[in-house]
């Protein structure tokens, strides 16, 4: 992803200087204007992402530099935040009303500025991805066996790039079964969570081509850190960087308050297996969602010509189920041994052929 541009217009060339370092260690372009006149030049020929405006400025000030931009075609839309070491709030009151979306006053924190950066330009920014967040209903129901091969599956059948999110607490096993112990994992991530910026996802591996993870946590400490607010954080980014983003959220019942997607951003997948205390968790789950809300689809792992037939696992649960995956264990297990996904190895196998219909159905449920 390019680098997004920020235009600042401020007349102290020390202050200038120092957010000019601080922006690009950020991830930012900067362009720089020392007065108002420059700032509105500055606006028709650089097109800026968004304007750090200050307020106090030989020539024309800050309001009425603002009031040209937002005249402009260039400028009507661009983000204006006012930098400014007058406090009163009739300042603040005239610089909102007169065309700035946000009002910020000197010194300068430079974590909010950052933060109050990164919403504004958020809110700009087109989130074309499409979420798939992936439960198990209970533990030991393969649920990071199936979200990692769907990655693949959907990879192929969409031809678009996916993201891998391994938010499983407290240790994740993403990297285990890819092959990929001793990269750098979540907690790289977690330990820039205020940035919420492209710099966060410095770390993030690449799988193959088209497929990035997001490895799990590999200390049990920084479950205390994966709570919501960071996960929305890590999904602001994801969702703009790939196509689909797959999450594996570990155990349904984990979750104090469900981290569950609505139906106009996404689709939630509940993995359980044919065991009676399996399948009483995937009703019990299914109790506590609002369906009309949700697309909370179940899907039935582990498979076999010994288990209940899956027409009276319906009846049981009183839905249809949205995929059956076959047991193939050992062909799991070896693939797991290799460090390699089963899709990978056999994708012409039943298991494989599974997740591809899976794969079809999450496409033409949220592809326009």
């Amino acid at each position: 992803m390019t680098a997004r541009k920020i235009l600042v217009v401020d007349d102290d060339h020390r202050l200038l200087r120092l957010m000019e370092l601080s922006l690009q260690r950020a991830g930012y372009r900067v362009v720089a204007a020392v007065t108002g006149e420059l700032g509105v030049d500055k606006v028709r020929t650089e097109r800026p992402d968004l304007v750090l405006m200050d307020v106090m400025m030989p020539g024309i000030d800050g309001f009425e530099t603002t009031k040209r931009i937002r005249r402009m075609p260039e400028g009507r839309h661009i983000p204006i935040i006012f930098l400014s070491s007058v406090t009163e709030t009739s300042a603040k009151v005239k610089g909102l009303r007169g065309g700035g979306d946000d009002y910020v006053t000197k010194p300068v924190k430079m974590s909010e500025l950052l933060a109050r950066i990164e919403a504004h330009l958020r809110s700009i920014s087109p989130v074309s991805g499409q979420l798939v967040t992936v439960f198990g209903s209970r533990a030991g129901v393969g649920t990071t066996t199936l979200v990692v091969n769907l990655a693949l599956a959907l990879h192929r059948v969409a031809q678009k790039k996916v993201m891998l999110v391994d938010w499983r607490r407290p240790l994740g096993d993403v990297a285990l079964f890819l092959g990929m112990s001793g990269a750098p994992a979540l907690e790289s991530l977690l330990s820039r969570i205020d940035e919420v910026s492209d710099k966060m996802f410095m770390d993030v591996q690449e799988y193959a081509l088209g497929i990035q993870v997001v490895l799990g946590a590999a200390d049990r400490n920084s479950a205390a850190q994966m709570d919501q607010k960071a996960l929305g954080s890590v999904l602001d980014i994801a969702l703009v960087k790939a196509d689909f983003v797959l999450v594996d959220m570990g155990p349904f019942f984990s979750w104090n308050t469900l981290p569950l997607v609505g139906k106009e951003d996404g689709i939630n997948l509940c993995v359980f297996t044919p065991t009676t205390l399996s399948i009483k968790r995937a009703a019990q789950a299914l109790e506590t969602v609002d369906v009309m809300s949700h697309y909370f689809w179940l899907i039935l792992n582990q498979y076999d010509a010994q288990s209940m037939p899956h027409e009276q696992i319906e009846a049981q649960l009183r839905t249809v189920l949205q995929g059956c995956v076959p047991d193939e264990s050992e062909q799991v297990t070896r693939a797991l041994a290799e460090g390699n996904p089963l899709y990978a190895i056999n994708p012409g196998s039943g298991f494989a052929r599974a997740l591809d219909v899976i794969a079809r159905r999450v496409c033409e449920t949220l592809e326009p």
